[in-house]
């Protein structure tokens, strides 16, 4: 196994057992539970953690990685474009033209009144909940930052990068359990069936080529 693989692989399987676990939370208690529960557990430095995290999958951060590709990796650089063009729209097509009045949590419980621990800055949005843009684009974005990588704990590292982007989105009011998880699944497949079909299988085809 190519140390990049290594790296890869270990990112898989953190998205894995991520996704798993929010199934578990899912299935097991009621989304007025997952947001208190959450919204119980602010801090100050939390605050400044997960406002830092969200902004990672911002588009700065993807711009400034693609102009990298381009100069230092060229071959990962059209196929990075292409998954972010295909997350995007798959995203924002669901967003926008399926479930366009699927209210994020501070509308979603308007009625009931409750005080929710909101953190001071933060434009808490009250539409187009579902799925988490920023949860996509943190697994889509993190994918090519692990296979950048050689080693096992760097692809564990940006794993836990993206799953801090997709907890900070809970944390900060902006979505429920179920958005980040379809969120998280929509961005790492887009970069794994790109990867697999444009980089991997092409990489393998030349190799029986030159048999």
């Amino acid at each position: 196994m190519t140390q990049s693989k290594k790296s890869l692989w270990t990112f898989s399987l953190a998205f894995v057992a991520f996704e798993c676990l929010c199934i578990g939370v899912l299935l097991s208690s009621t989304r007025l539970e997952q947001m208190t529960w959450v919204n119980s557990h602010h801090a100050l430095w939390a605050d400044y953690i997960f406002r830092f995290l969200t902004s990672l999958a911002e588009v700065f951060l993807p711009i400034a990685l693609a102009v990298y590709l381009y100069q230092k990796k060229r071959s990962f650089f059209v196929p990075f474009l292409t998954s972010y063009a295909v997350s995007t729209l798959i995203i924002q097509g669901i967003k926008h033209l399926i479930f366009p009045n699927a209210l994020r949590p501070i509308a979603y419980f308007a009625k009931l009144h409750i005080s929710w621990d909101l953190v001071p800055g933060v434009d808490v949005h009250t539409h187009n909940s579902f799925p988490s843009g920023h949860t996509s684009a943190a697994w889509f974005m993190f994918f090519w930052f692990a296979l950048l990588g050689k080693s096992r704990l760097w692809g564990l590292f940006m794993a836990l990068i993206a799953i801090g982007v997709a907890y900070s989105r809970l944390y900060l009011m902006q979505h429920f359990p179920i958005d980040v998880t379809f969120g998280a699944g929509i961005g790492f497949l887009s970069s794994a069936l790109v990867y697999y079909f444009m980089l991997y299988k092409s990489n393998e085809n030349d190799v029986k080529r030159n048999a």
